[in-house]
């Protein structure tokens, strides 16, 4: 074992510790105001001509080559979230690059990330992990992008929601790990991407105890300190300047709204306590989650929808699902924004999730002999039962 991979170990066990306090505790426990977060990126699929019936998730070499070039020119390196370290501590421009389903042109994507000097976190499946496949990575594959120095991570056991299926929980806690374990030689990686983006509070709390990363797909930047990593989506029919602009605003990250209630509860409204000063008044909602047209990371101003009662601040998120996604939409990925000169954004909270219903009793139940659903990890929930 090299003598770096002990190192970055020996900071997951002790990250591990930290971690273990409940989730909402680390956050309210925070005395020094964040200045500075680290940006996360996360892809799906590749394709070198992506056809229109790929989806958004389908990205081209081409474009993700144009984003690495970028990513070098304007000095970021890649790192594991171990190592990252917020600009204002001297960590400069960092970038956490995820990767999700573990499909087989993941070995071309790392090949790629290799020719521009970055390493990435692969999260695959690991129950669809085999000797051969046509359409996932391998055991073989997995191998080759631990050896690679990239780090191969579990989403989950068989992708199905968590929140809907205990299964999937037991999985993900004991399975994931081991079959890992044996394809990489290594110790499992310390961190874990939800299928479908879905979590409720205590699906985090279990989830934590084994992973000290659960990676998210709520829009915003990662303080280097909570469990809950945010990620934003590359989308292929979102504009990339908000991608870019996301990148190059990282140094700028101060959020002024913390959040009160619970990441991932069921919740009509949500509270967030003001720090440094008044809420500015052109407060926006900046959501991944799919809008009634269709349409991801739309942003809509709050206006009467948010309300501030001293150092409080309440967001009526089940009225601005009701008004702008749809009956349903039964969860909601966000960040509180408010627009900068140029068209960038300015992010006033991290990135959260709630939901409008209970998911355990609205989502469906796998059955045992179901085969595993299609990714599609934009928090859409599978057709809630009949």
């Amino acid at each position: 074992m090299s003598r770096s991979r002990s190192y970055r170990r020996v900071l997951a066990a002790v990250a591990l510790l930290v971690f273990a306090a409940p989730l909402q505790a680390q956050r309210a426990n925070r005395d020094a105001p964040v200045r500075g977060g680290i940006p996360v990126l996360a892809w799906h699929y590749f394709k070198d001509a992506p056809e229109p019936g790929d989806g958004n998730l389908t990205e081209s070499y081409a474009a993700f080559e144009a984003m690495l070039r970028f990513l070098k020119e304007h000095g970021f390196r890649s790192v594991f979230p171990e190592d990252a370290r917020l600009p204002a501590d001297g960590g400069g421009r960092q970038v956490i690059l995820t990767f999700d389903d573990g499909h087989r042109d993941h070995v071309r994507v790392a090949e790629v990330l290799e020719r521009h000097g970055f390493r990435g976190i692969f999260f695959v499946i690991p129950g669809r992990t085999r000797a051969e496949s046509d359409r996932f990575l391998t055991a073989a594959d997995v191998e080759r992008l631990a050896r690679a120095g990239h780090r191969v991570a579990a989403h989950g056991w068989e992708h199905r929601s968590l929140p809907a299926s205990g299964t999937e929980v037991g999985g993900s806690m004991a399975r994931s790990p081991a079959v890992l374990e044996e394809h990489t030689g290594a110790d499992a990686a310390p961190d874990f991407a939800f299928p479908f983006g879905h979590y409720t509070p205590e699906v985090a709390e279990a989830l934590n105890e084994r992973y000290v990363y659960l990676h998210t797909v709520n829009p915003g930047y990662w303080d280097a300190l909570s469990p809950l990593v945010p990620r934003m989506l590359i989308m292929t029919d979102v504009d990339p300047a908000i991608y870019r602009d996301y990148l190059l605003g990282g140094a700028r990250y101060a959020p002024r709204l913390e959040p009160l209630t619970p990441d991932g509860a069921v919740a009509d409204s949500v509270a967030f306590l003001v720090r440094g000063g008044r809420v500015p008044e052109n407060v926006e909602l900046f959501a991944i989650s799919a809008d009634a047209e269709g349409r991801s990371y739309v942003r809509r101003p709050l206006g009467e929808r948010l309300r501030v009662r001293g150092d409080t601040a309440w967001v009526d998120v089940g009225g601005y699902l009701r008004a702008f996604h749809g009956p349903t939409r039964i969860v909601l990925s966000f960040a509180l924004v408010v627009p900068e000169r140029g068209g960038a954004l300015r992010y006033l909270s991290p990135g959260v999730m709630y939901w409008r219903q209970d998911p355990a009793a609205v989502l469906p139940r796998p059955r045992p002999d179901a085969p595993p659903p299609a990714s599609a990890d934009t928090a859409a929930p599978p057709p809630p039962r009949s």
